[in-house]
């Protein structure tokens, strides 16, 4: 499984189950956010009016301290520069991720281009921790944010902004009106903030866009197991004789970084917008009859062919590692950087679109075994695929599908024709509509 490298931010585990739920109003409200992050409404409309009503109005103005006891207020900003708003907790992984992104850009701006704050809601641990954890962050290259933090004690800032999800953002300009909210997170959500920051200073243009998201870095780690015979819990010997443990632990390793490129690159194109179908890869071994396998076999999805392509010492570098060796797996903890323009270019070049686009499969003539070969095949040879659904039929009992592919319709249709059903033909037709038309025969 790959997730997020390290412990919890914050040092410890997990806020929503240690026994405090019903200690303050702090912890119900930080819940209540991430709980609508994934889809759950704890509060109703009366007490959280819902931050995307504020578009087009006049910011709230606030004032308060901030953990290092720093007066913040929002009118110190006004008639001056626009202003950045981000609620945040320092339990919430992406809060703090996004965090530093918006340090890069205050960076890139500087104090004179653009005013940002960001408002803490961890009032249930209170400020001393919130300045802990801040002062542990800032030894870390990444960790150091030097714009406005304002420690929302009472959380006053929150309801008046209408937050029911971490993290928020509020886009507002020079005269304190409220241009844009973002909430919560989402494919394509660091372009899109990107995108709002830029409108914001209004000064920007494509260059400085793809300057201010020309590089993305993901913390990641996976468990790699040594595929091996095991006696009384320990490792005895590897599945082939001719080699060593050695060999084992490199080979894993190998697997393992396999893993790590493919999860950066996933998440890389979510931040461009695209959604290639990768399924679910996790690392493991088996064996099966007496016949030993290194690791199971999988089938090669629409992500693994654009790996396949992709120019890895162009578009990936690893900026820190570490792997830590047990008796029966590896633990590989990477920090990767992914170009973002290197690999948007090498997208667009293959054939790619970052614009999905969806067609109507309609069986003109097969069988329902080919039906489900040509199905099959989508999954295992279509480059382009992003979704594949079943859709009734008005005309047939077997149902039809919808393909979403990251590429136009003509150029869908020329990959859909090029697939291999075993001794079987195909021809694929567009159709007006958006409707592809499948003829299939021996």
């Amino acid at each position: 499984m790959v997730q997020r490298a390290g412990k919890p931010q914050g040092g410890r585990g997990n806020p929503y189950n240690d026994g405090k739920i019903g200690q303050g109003e702090a912890t119900l409200r930080r819940l209540a956010a991430c709980l609508a992050a994934a889809g759950v409404i704890l509060f109703g409309t009366a007490a959280f009016p819902g931050s995307t009503d504020l578009v087009g109005k006049p910011a709230p103005d606030f004032k308060g301290a901030s953990p290092f006891g720093k007066p913040v207020s929002l009118a110190a900003f006004r008639g001056k520069v626009p202003a950045v708003l981000t609620f945040w907790s320092i339990y919430c992984t992406t809060c703090v991720e996004e965090m530093a992104g918006l340090q890069r850009l205050y960076e890139k701006y500087g104090p004179e281009g653009i005013a940002v704050v960001a408002v803490n809601e961890d009032a249930d641990v209170g400020v001393g921790r919130v300045k802990a954890f801040l002062d542990r962050s800032a030894a870390s290259p990444e960790g150091k944010f030097t714009y406005d933090i304002l420690f929302d004690g009472k959380g006053d800032v929150l309801r008046a902004y209408g937050v029911s999800r971490l993290p928020t953002l509020f886009f507002i300009d020079r005269e304190g009106t409220v241009r844009e909210v973002i909430e919560g997170g989402g494919d394509g959500r660091e372009m899109r903030v990107v995108s709002a920051i830029g409108k914001l200073v209004g000064a920007v243009g494509p260059e400085g866009l793809r300057e201010a998201a020309a590089e993305a870095s993901f913390d990641l780690d996976a468990k790699v197991p040594l595929c091996g015979t095991y006696r009384a819990g320990k490792w005895y010997r590897p599945l082939d004789l001719d080699e060593t443990r050695r060999d084992v632990v490199a080979r894993s390793r190998a697997e393992g970084e396999e893993v790590l490129r493919r999860e950066a690159v996933r998440r890389t194109l979510l931040q461009l917008g695209v959604t290639l179908h990768a399924e679910d890869r996790i690392p493991g071994c088996r064996a099966t009859y007496g016949v030993d396998l290194r690791s199971p076999y999988r089938r090669k999805d629409a992500l693994d062919r654009f790996m396949d392509r992709l120019n890895l010492p162009r578009v990936l570098e690893v900026e820190s590692q570490e792997t830590v060796e047990g008796e029966r797996e590896l633990t590989l903890y990477r920090r990767i950087k992914v170009v973002l323009p290197a690999l948007r270019e090498q997208f667009l070049q293959d054939g790619y679109s970052t614009e999905r686009s969806d067609l109507r499969i309609r069986f003109a003539r097969a069988t329902p075994f080919e039906e489900d070969t040509f199905v099959e095949a989508l999954y295992e040879q279509y480059r382009y695929l992003s979704t594949v659904r079943e859709v009734p039929s008005e005309l047939r009992g077997r149902p039809e599908y919808v393909v979403s592919s990251h590429a136009t319709q003509a150029k869908a249709v020329e990959g859909l024709n090029a697939l291999n059903v075993g001794a079987r033909k195909i021809a694929v037709e567009l159709l007006p509509g958006g409707i592809a038309e499948v003829t299939m025969w021996r």
